[in-house]
């Protein structure tokens, strides 16, 4: 099923569902690839029936984190970064269930990651934080009840832990190692787009997030944005997104807080080359590796 941005004046940005598969029928492929919602990926995972609040207090309420800041409501925070700073997993965890206990009204009566933007951006937020912290650094017993899939290759590069509020977005991006998003507690909507929008989307030069809103679109600004054609699909519990390297996603809470766990794997080079509008991204950053070593 196809659906399409609202948008007058012309045709609107449009949509298709990410496939679902079971865990029995997902192969990754380490040429191009595609995301997939994979089932029944995590089914005897601990964080599934063990990750509530008190738990979570219990073994890292007091671990201090970095908390990402932005001014006003949690909307494109990568790209709206305020000063942030340190405090306690445990004291950040209230915030976000104080938050969201003043959210739950949104939940009942908006449907849609736009709607939900819209609605977050009215609220009168005068500041928002959101949490990706590194798993294994908060906690060990955490990361004991999350293991990585084990359909792929190698081990991760990295596992983190996200935690946020009702409409909380990361900004449209893509990453350039392929990684699987696991959901344990609430749903998050993801918008998605192959490589070959980078244009259509507004990849801003020289990194790797765009200048479009996919929730909240404005084509008078971007108006090829129009003609671009992505993905989406909304994760619940247990179940588990893969995205290729070079996909552009835009990640957004749809319930009143949500938990997940993201694991970043070694990017392999067909991966890399089947992505164009990153070569110039990873060169650069390559050659400033090897110049560091030097």
């Amino acid at each position: 099923m196809r659906r399409l941005l609202s948008g007058p004046g012309g045709p609107s940005t449009e949509f298709r569902a990410v496939p679902r598969v079971p865990r029995r029928d997902f192969r990754t492929s380490f040429r191009k690839g595609e995301p997939r919602v994979v089932l029944d990926n995590v089914p005897g995972w601990p964080a599934l029936h063990r990750w509530n609040p008190a738990y979570l207090r219990s073994v890292a309420g007091d671990r201090e984190v970095t908390v990402r800041e932005t001014d006003g409501p949690p909307r494109n925070i990568f790209q709206n970064l305020a000063t942030g700073g340190r405090t306690s997993f445990g004291q950040y965890l209230d915030w976000v269930l104080d938050t969201a206990g003043g959210l739950e009204g949104i939940t009942l009566s908006c449907t849609g990651a736009g709607e939900i933007t819209r609605a977050v951006c009215a609220d009168g937020f005068r500041s928002s934080y959101y949490l990706d912290a590194n798993l294994p650094q908060l906690s060990e017993a955490l990361l004991d009840d999350a293991p990585p899939p084990a359909w792929y290759r190698h081990d991760p590069l990295d596992a983190n832990l996200w935690c946020g509020v009702l409409g909380t977005s990361s900004g449209l991006h893509c990453d350039v190692t392929p990684n699987c998003n696991v959901q344990v507690v609430g749903r998050k909507h993801f918008v998605l787009f192959p490589p070959s929008q980078a244009r259509r989307v507004y990849r801003i030069p020289q990194i790797t997030h765009c200048r479009f809103d996919p929730n909240l679109p404005d084509y008078d600004r971007f108006p090829r944005a129009r003609h671009a054609t992505g993905w989406q699909c909304t994760l619940k519990p247990g179940e588990s997104l893969y995205i290729p390297v070079g996909w552009y996603h835009q990640v957004t809470v749809v319930s009143a807080w949500a938990l997940n766990v993201n694991f970043f794997w070694p990017r392999p080079l067909a991966q890399g080359l089947s992505a164009p509008p990153l070569w110039s991204f990873l060169l650069r950053r390559r050659w400033a590796r090897l110049r560091g070593r030097s």
